[in-house]
């Protein structure tokens, strides 16, 4: 993580420290599998409202820390039973001249249409899966409407199989021919996957 303004520092790093495991810092590329099997629910949607808001530590009196809550319009749930309204709460954010980050989390605008996988809303620091590894924007090309799925790093998913082999660059995955995968695609290798998953747990 990352903080802004030294008087906030030191007060919120005692702060987190509730919050954010012994390993918090070193976040693994989960496998497709563990995306989609671990995912309480898998939504693709827009950002409609990102609001920072000053939260106290229940867990330290007397210190607060910065939290925002990312309200969703959810275009499509792809798994599971979001809520609605479908409202992301998260560690980090920005308060006029006072900035909370949370070092590899994604950062939310209004506007931004994503995929994201997502587990333990209200109940783990930032809510994704793998953090960045469950998050997916949308990108739109302008002149044709084409909407093709990123990673989050901003590099196009050709495939799946790029979540299971990690540092293999995207181009790898590229044919002469083949474009990055469209959010109904991504759509249905994610609900694919989520049967197969379904079907090994009946077999146990």
């Amino acid at each position: 993580m990352q903080f802004r303004r030294l008087p906030l520092c030191v007060a919120v790093l005692a702060c987190l420290a509730a919050f954010l495991p012994a390993r918090a810092t070193t976040v693994i590329q989960p496998s497709f599998d563990q995306l989609v099997g671990s995912a309480d629910y898998i939504v693709r949607a827009q950002v409609k409202a990102v609001e920072s808001e000053w939260r106290v530590n229940a867990a330290k009196p007397g210190e607060r820390y910065i939290g925002t809550r990312i309200t969703l319009d959810v275009r499509e749930v792809i798994k599971g039973t979001p809520p609605q309204p479908l409202v992301i709460s998260v560690v980090g954010g920005r308060i006029g001249d006072e900035e909370l980050v949370v070092n590899g989390a994604p950062k939310f605008e209004a506007g931004d249409e994503c995929i994201l996988f997502v587990r333990g809303n209200g109940h783990s620091f930032f809510p994704l899966v793998g953090l960045m590894h469950g998050y997916f924007p949308v990108y739109r090309d302008i002149p044709t409407g084409r909407a093709s799925v990123l990673r989050y790093n901003g590099q196009p998913l050709y495939s799946e199989r790029q979540l299971d082999s990690s540092g293999t660059p995207a181009a790898n995955f590229r044919s002469a021919t083949s474009r990055p995968m469209t959010p109904e695609a991504f759509r249905d290798r994610i609900q694919q996957q989520q049967r197969e998953i379904i079907s090994r747990e009946k077999q146990r």
